[in-house]
């Protein structure tokens, strides 16, 4: 690529071979005073610049030289960037310089904009719109920016991570410059380092770029008081080879020099290293104490990177590392860095494989240390930008997705929602669906949103009445997850009937029955007494006759009773579908001494609750035919919880040598069996020797 500086600017340079004379040392004081940038908002413009491209300007920031305008494109209405220059700031060089007095800013700004525009790499600040020149301004467009580095770093801050990562796209930017463009940029300062609206950080400022004459090997330029710095590199950012007298060429150290003073300006939150105020002599001296105010931002940088700043800054060009060497070093060693620079560059990897791979394990994986706020300004933006459409990428997106649902601050919810809704609009992917049903509990506890909550619903039904046995599975296993939050009506109205789908499924399937049972058990504290006997219904579909689904069916049964068993109204259906399997389940051989233990009691209380309900029922007949407004008194209700012990089930056969087997409810309404086997290690039961509660 031939680059060179405008005919009138080497003209000046080649003039001025000024030798430099330091007088003695003198201590200079090292200034960490951040320089605050000027970003009040301009006077409108008479004319729109660009007005036949872009519409809505809006001003945004000042950069540098530029004034920069938000705006969108009138075909597409596309976010962009107009940069604006008003001619009325036009600096001149001064007149005595003889007929080099046309030189101007103008002329470094077409020159900037020219070199930018002839350079395309993901690094670079890409140029939407060529310069437009009237008599009033300077503009063009670029990609959408929040503004220079001069302006955000102070004005706003950045997260660590986050300047780790910006650090690495300006070396992956500078790289570019030095090994294929043959490019060196020449004035590395926080303006010519833009910033865009996905957080990418971009170089510009090409005002002073010269090409390579030979390999590594760069015109050289003199810096000079007599001219005004605007019109010069900064030189609180220039290497000081430049400065050297008699100096003709420099090397792509310069510019790695350069870049050491602006990372040590980053992680300093905006303080100059280097501020010499426009005076050589200053900047001579304070070049020659660079290891004492590189101690005073120690603690900023970190061991590594100060370590590694030592070489980078160092006065002898050999020692400096290359931009590659920079990348390697351990401070960018990183795991979540890592991550967020293979999402930044997923665009360029064609692979569905390797893009599924890096979503749903390694950026997963990285997610818990990277920091929240990244998330939204960073990972989200990016998944807008590059995955909104990638339909195939679902099922991998979706887990970093609902982790970020999972563990994100409550104000962040919101930001989320357009993306849940776009899964679930795709959940006919069946690994997609799987993932969202056994992960659907996120959706109702965080999100709060009745379309989501609604399609959820469906999708539960539609699974469980699906032809494909993976996917009622997962709609099975996602059921004690989401219990607490379905309404009863959509249970007995929709679940339930849903749930009677299933004796294909669960034909002889142990482990498919006891997710059933798992999932019936939650649904059970949801139910009323009509809900509940339908319910009960659905427990018979688990008729595998296996230690583990008897002892399940045990457990639901004192989960019942314990949560409410006045619910519980028809002995038939109790009989049939709770106490019959237990009873039967009782011969078998595999049960283990505490599950036999926990059926037992279960039946007792079954028992003692279809007796219950008949002496409540032949009360009430008698009540009746007598006309009596009063209990009968042949027995007590289980509900009075004010009498002292009283016996409630009638002598039954024993083995032991006791003529009478007895359960016995105490005055706090705890079931007691005084021949029952105790057992120390009773695993089955609700709570270690605990008896189960069956009324008020």
């Amino acid at each position: 690529m031939d680059v060179i500086r405008g005919e009138k600017l080497g003209k000046f340079q080649k003039v001025l071979g000024l030798g430099r004379v330091l007088g003695k040392e003198v201590m200079v004081e090292l200034s960490m005073v951040p320089n605050r940038p000027a970003v009040s908002p301009p006077p409108p413009l008479g004319v729109v610049p660009l007005e036949k491209y872009y519409h809505q300007l809006q001003f945004k920031v000042q950069a540098g030289y530029w004034k920069v305008h938000s705006a969108r494109t009138l075909f597409g209405d596309k976010e962009a960037s107009v940069m604006v220059f008003e001619r009325k700031n036009n600096v001149k060089a001064p007149p005595r310089i003889g007929r080099m007095n046309k030189f101007a800013l103008v002329d470094l700004i077409k020159y900037e904009v020219s070199q930018l525009s002839a350079l395309a790499h993901p690094r670079i600040l890409h140029v939407q719109h060529a310069l437009e020149d009237t008599k009033e301004f300077l503009a063009f467009a670029t990609e959408s920016v929040c503004g220079s580095l001069d302006s955000i770093v102070i004005e706003e801050g950045v997260e660590r991570l986050e300047m780790k990562l910006g650090v690495l796209q300006i070396i992956d930017g500078l790289s570019y410059l030095h090994n294929s463009a043959k490019i060196l940029h020449g004035n590395l300062t926080p303006a010519s380092i833009f910033v865009t609206t996905s957080r990418l950080w971009k170089i510009a400022g090409f005002s002073f770029a010269v090409a390579a004459k030979e390999p590594d090997t760069y015109p050289c330029y003199p810096w000079t008081k007599k001219l005004p710095p605007i019109l010069q590199p900064d030189l609180d950012f220039l290497a000081p080879e430049y400065l050297a007298p008699n100096q003709q060429t420099v090397t792509s150290a310069a510019d790695v020099f350069s870049l050491g003073v602006l990372i040590c300006w980053i992680y300093a939150g905006g303080k100059r290293l280097i501020d010499a105020k426009n005076n050589l002599e200053t900047h001579a001296i304070i070049c020659g104490q660079l290891n004492e105010a590189l101690n005073c931002i120690s603690e900023e940088l970190g061991s590594n990177l100060r370590e590694s700043m030592g070489k980078v800054l160092s006065l002898d060009v050999e020692v400096r590392p290359t931009v590659q060497l920079l990348a390697l070093i351990k401070h960018f060693d990183d795991p979540a860095l890592s991550a967020l620079r293979q999402l930044d560059d997923i665009s360029q990897v064609f692979d569905p494989s390797q893009k599924s791979h890096f979503l749903g394990q390694t950026l997963l994986a990285a997610l818990p240390v990277i920091p929240e706020n990244i998330w939204f300004s960073r990972v989200l933006p990016r998944f807008n930008e590059q995955l909104f459409d990638s339909h195939e990428l679902f099922s991998a997106l979706a887990k970093p997705l609902f982790f970020m649902l999972d563990h994100c601050e409550s104000h962040n919810i919101h930001k989320l929602r357009t993306w849940m809704r776009k899964i679930l609009d795709h959940t006919t992917q069946k690994p997609l669906r799987s993932f969202v049903l056994e992960n659907m509990s996120s959706l109702f506890r965080r999100l709060s949103d009745d379309k989501v909550e609604d399609k959820c619903m469906d999708l539960i039904v539609h699974s469980l009445r699906s032809d494909d046995s993976s996917v009622q599975s997962s709609a099975v296993r996602g059921l004690p997850h989401v219990a607490d939050f379905l309404p009863s009506v959509f249970i007995s109205r929709k679940l339930l009937p849903a749930i009677m789908c299933l004796p294909p499924y669960l034909h002889d399937n142990v482990p498919r029955q006891l997710d059933l049972l798992a999932g019936l058990a939650s649904l059970s504290d949801r139910c009323d007494a009509a809900s509940l006997q339908q319910l009960l219904s659905c427990v018979s579909l688990c008729s595998a006759h296996h230690p583990v689904i008897i002892h399940a069916k045990s457990r639901l049964v004192q989960r019942i009773v314990t949560r409410d068993p006045v619910r519980m109204k028809d002995a038939s259906q109790v009989c049939v579908h709770l106490l019959n399997p237990l009873v039967i389940g009782l011969s078998c051989k595999e049960l283990s001494s505490a599950h036999f233990d926990d059926v037992m009691s279960s039946v007792r209380i079954l028992l003692d609750l279809v007796e219950q309900l008949r002496y409540e029922s032949d009360d009430r007949m008698q009540q009746q035919q007598m006309g009596l407004g009063r209990l009968g008194n042949r027995r007590v209700s289980m509900s009075s919880t004010n009498l002292p012990r009283v016996m409630i089930s009638a002598a039954r056969p024993s083995f032991s040598n006791d003529s009478r087997k007895m359960s016995f409810l105490s005055a706090d309404g705890r079931l007691e069996d005084r021949g029952r086997r105790e057992s120390r290690d009773s695993r089955g039961s609700l709570e270690s020797d605990m008896s189960i509660r069956i009324g008020e």
